[in-house]
């Protein structure tokens, strides 16, 4: 009930219109049947030269080749029309014992059914039909018709008196009705092209048109009641033909004209609605004119336009908003493109882009705003810097750190080989433990080589297992001492160490290894390494003490950085490629725990790690 009422209070003038054109029409054909078929064919010629007028005076603006292709056939179509009409039966202006009139009806419908189809085949066509070829082309047609009836008089017969319709009137009927068929068909299947409104009428016209030349295929008198149904049907179709085009033209002609245009606003405009980016227009005085969604969600509510003077009353954030205003003011004196990366805090980073646009409408510039948040961008582009330095550290460990120990075992090793009668026992124990040395190095570096290139590819996962810190460091520091021993250090552990972690033990021993190998490297002759693991909180924190160089303050923040490592030479002048420390940290992170140091230069350094307490 309530879809009833809501359509008649939408189509009741149309329903009104239609009444009133239906009750004079057969109050005229009860006084006359030649009055009745003269106001149908009268009304028809009003529409068709209607909209001719109104698609040729919009011709330069509609975009729209298929209403454009149609409108100027009616033109046409009226003409053809009128000479239908002059030339019925009981005019007495032209000769009407030859029935021409049935004659022109067929020209004519056929001629009605075919630009309808035809005019599908310009529909998706970017470019503008040639509207010289086109009105030459309806007006060849239309004076080739004329002549082969009036002229010629070689055009078919269609009507015989007595008889009544020839077979070729009735299966011309027939034909026209399977052309608008085609139409009705053609017309669905590219409703996307039209607005709904416009679509209905078109496609009543259609169905109406078809039961009019049914309608046709009935009747044996020019006067009969089919005839007369036919015309009722025919002025039908001729009025959604006007409520198609001509009253939209007249009424609301953005609907008929800019039908392509007004989808294509409506498409951008929820594009631009729903894009995850700020989007603002500002007029030349800086008043927005324009603000999308994402300004609501950045802003927490919706920005009164009329009131907002410029950028700082739409409520955005105060240097956010000095920033588009800067933007502004440099695209008004350049009249160009202006960009900028801005940040909000150190977390937060937009892109913003003003681009100038002259605007008809406004008499002047208006400024397109477009900002993005480019936080995540900024956060690769730092990993990458640092995957880029990461390589760049990496193939000069491997090109020059892990070189020198083979170039010195290399070159003691031939001085050995082809001198061994010249160098004494102890010289060439020296020379031994040189190589030895040299050896242990590069082992040590491949392994940290390896290691790290695994956890960087993820081929090394952590495996945990229940660890006892106090077996593991005993074992570490045994494994140790052939290094501790050549520089007469002492590696201890701590009498309090205690604990259990439930922990990768590779990783953890390369950890131990690493930080271990490093304060004897730093420390000095005779001197001290205590290795301590004691319980904190949830955790077991590991320490690592040594008495040595230290470390200046400046470079503790860069020990734990691939891209701004160094090295340093040990008391005895042994080298590192500075990795040690890098997996060091990746493997503690890797097994949820934290790493980091406290040093005193020419004191001594302590490196903590501490690693979550297994649950007992």
């Amino acid at each position: 009930m309530n879809t009833l009422q809501a359509w008649l209070k939408k189509y009741y003038r149309t329903l009104a219109a239609v009444t009133l054109l239906v009750f004079i029409f057969l109050v005229s054909i009860a006084q006359n049947y030649l009055l009745f078929h003269t106001l149908v064919e009268l009304f028809s010629i009003i529409v068709a030269f209607a909209v001719f007028t109104v698609t040729w005076n919009s011709r330069k603006m509609l975009d729209s080749n298929y209403l454009y292709f149609q409108g100027i056939a009616y033109l046409f179509i009226g003409v053809l029309d009128l000479l239908h009409t002059i030339t019925f039966k009981g005019m007495n202006i032209i000769d009407d014992q030859i029935y021409y009139s049935n004659q022109f009806w067929v020209a004519t419908r056929f001629l009605e059914a075919t630009a309808l189809v035809v005019g599908f085949t310009f529909i998706h066509r970017k470019r503008r039909i040639n509207v010289d070829a086109t009105f030459i082309a309806y007006l060849v047609v239309t004076t080739l018709i004329i002549c082969s009836i009036l002229v010629w008089e070689n055009f078919p017969i269609c009507f015989i008196d007595g008889v009544g319709q020839t077979a070729f009137k009735i299966y011309a009927e027939y034909t026209i009705i399977a052309i608008l068929f085609v139409g009705l068909f053609l017309l669905k299947k590219n409703r996307q092209h039209f607005e709904p409104s416009i679509f209905r009428s078109l496609c009543l016209s259609i169905c109406f048109a078809i039961l009019t030349e049914f309608c046709f295929t009935l009747y044996v008198s020019n006067y009969s009641a089919s005839n007369a149904v036919g015309h009722c049907a025919k002025l039908l179709a001729f009025f959604f033909t006007y409520k198609a085009v001509v009253e939209k033209g007249f009424i609301n002609p953005t609907t008929l004209i800019f039908k392509n245009l007004s989808d294509s606003e409506q498409n951008y405009r929820t594009l631009s609605e729903n894009l995850p980016v700020l989007i603002f227009r500002f007029d030349e005085k800086g008043k927005c004119i324009y603000a999308n969604k994402a300004v609501q969600e950045l802003t927490g509510h919706t920005p009164d336009l009329p009131s907002c003077q410029n950028v700082y009353n739409l409520g955005l954030p105060a240097n956010f908003a000095e920033g588009i205003e800067d933007l502004l003011e440099k695209a008004r004196e350049s009249k160009a493109e202006q960009q900028l990366d801005f940040s909000f805090d150190a977390n937060r980073h937009y892109a913003l882009k003003v681009i100038p646009e002259y605007t008809s409408g406004l008499m002047g510039f208006s400024y397109l705003v477009i900002s993005y948040d480019i936080t995540q961008l900024k956060i690769n582009e730092k990993a990458l810097q640092d995957l880029n330095s990461t390589k760049d550290k990496f193939f000069s460990i491997i090109a020059h750190d892990l070189k020198s120990p083979f170039t010195s075992i290399l070159a003691y090793s031939d001085l050995i080989a082809k001198n061994t009668q010249k160098f004494s026992p102890p010289k060439l124990e020296q020379m031994a433990l040189t190589i030895r040395r040299a050896a242990q190095n590069a082992f040590g570096l491949l392994e940290n080589l390896l290691s790290w290139s695994r956890l960087q590819t993820g081929a090394l996962l952590p495996k945990p297992e229940l660890i006892d810190v106090r077996h593991l460091i005993l074992e570490h520091i045994e494994l140790l001492s052939p290094i501790s021993i050549i520089k007469d250090i002492q590696i201890e552990m701590a009498e309090d160490t205690v604990g259990l972690v439930n922990a990768d033990k590779q990783m953890l021993s390369t950890v131990l290894r690493n930080l271990t190998s490093n304060a004897v490297k730093f420390s000095h002759t005779n001197s001290k390494v205590v290795i301590r693991a004691v319980p904190q909180d949830d955790t077991i924190l590991f320490s690592v003490s040594d008495n040595g160089t230290g470390i200046p303050e400046q470079l503790i923040d860069r020990l734990f950085k691939m891209e701004s490592s160094f090295t340093t030479i040990g008391t005895e002048n042994e080298k590192g490629s500075g990795l040690g420390l890098i997996l060091c940290k990746d493997f503690v992170e890797k097994s949820d725990g934290k790493i980091w140091v406290e040093s005193t230069l020419n004191v001594g350094t302590t490196f903590y790690f501490s690693i979550p307490a297994a649950n007992t």
